[in-house]
């Protein structure tokens, strides 16, 4: 048989006996480089300029449950991503969090939502994608941190210049039992992001 089920064994090491695992992959690639570089002309204007150094991005976050996984699809990853969030234990968040700084966009919220739903260390994860000038990475943050209950990541995002973000730790302070602090945080304020949460307040008690 020339094709090897990768995923489906990672996902069977994890301990997740689901049908989460994607279709039989194509023979085993080596591993890229850790690093890529290629120069490639920028042409602006109709002019070129000098060559241009891009790195590309070193996945090897998957290596820590079966060394023998080779490079993978995104869909791929995101089916390992899905089945550390099922299993949830603290050796998963150890994963995931070796994963957050090696993806790009197309996955990175779903490992910050899948770290979120962990046993183990995973707020420094939070506190460093909370940072992100995504406001998609600053959102899915926040909602990990309304689950797990974490006031002091929530009253940041009270803060944050996105209304969906702010919006969503005002309902994980409340969720907490710490309307004190949606008002404390609000108190003074006249913005537009403050009414709206003003107004949703009924709504999310």
């Amino acid at each position: 048989m020339a094709t090897f089920l990768v995923v489906g064994a990672i996902i069977f090491t994890v301990g997740v006996l689901l049908y989460v695992a994607p279709a039989f992959l194509p023979p085993k690639r080596s591993l890229s480089p850790s690093v890529m570089e290629t120069s490639v002309p920028l042409v602006t204007s109709g002019e070129e300029t000098g060559p241009v150094t891009k790195l590309a991005r070193s996945i090897t976050w998957p290596q820590l449950i079966d060394p023998d996984a080779d490079a993978l699809t995104v869909d791929e990853r995101r089916s390992i991503i899905d089945g550390l969030a099922l299993v949830g234990d603290a050796w998963c968040a150890q994963v995931l969090a070796a994963a957050f700084p090696e993806e790009g966009e197309p996955l990175r919220e779903s490992v910050i939502d899948a770290i979120g739903r962990c046993e183990g260390v995973v707020i420094p994860t939070l506190e460093r994608a909370f940072k992100s000038h995504r406001v998609g990475e600053r959102y899915a943050a926040v909602d990990a941190a309304s689950r797990r209950g974490d006031v002091e990541l929530l009253e940041r995002g009270l803060r944050d210049t996105d209304g969906t973000v702010a919006l969503a730790a005002a309902y994980g302070l409340v969720r907490a039992g710490r309307r004190d602090l949606v008002d404390a945080g609000l108190s003074g304020r006249d913005d537009v992001r403050a009414t709206e949460i003003r107004r949703a307040l009924p709504a999310l008690a």
